[in-house]
């Protein structure tokens, strides 16, 4: 009974924070638009942004639906939030909203991310022993 409790408490935790990605995503996508970040920073934020949110999306779905969490969605996720946060540096924007903003939702998207690989090997280590 307390394996069964786990593994719905380790899937539960992937699909919150891979619902909270999800929206962070959107965000991100939008901020674009709402603080108007034009040229090539506009756009990579519109574009991975909206991968964000759909992948995001998808695992928060596929967690919930099937209580199968994903480690390599998650993982792609956080690769994804460390770019995000990186993304002004490298593409040489000094704006201040700009770097704040990918930063820190950057930083949340990759942090939740790790949390859902987290449970999503406590998900993969509660069914293998109840097996």
């Amino acid at each position: 009974m307390s394996r069964t409790r786990s593994t719905d408490d380790s899937s539960v935790l992937v699909e919150r924070t891979a619902g909270l990605s999800a929206a962070l995503g959107a965000f991100v996508m939008v901020s674009a638009a709402v603080f108007t970040i034009t040229g090539t920073m506009g756009i990579q934020n519109a574009l991975v942004g909206a991968v964000t949110a759909i992948l995001a999306s998808f695992h928060a779905y596929r967690t919930g639906e099937h209580r199968s969490p994903s480690i390599v969605l998650a993982a792609i996720l956080a690769l994804i939030g460390i770019w995000i946060a990186a993304a002004p540096h490298v593409l040489g924007v000094d704006r201040s909203l700009v770097i704040g903003i990918n930063g820190i939702a950057g930083a949340l998207i990759a942090i939740l991310s790790l949390a859902g690989v987290y449970g999503s090997l406590q998900s993969s280590n509660a069914t293998a022993s109840s097996a």
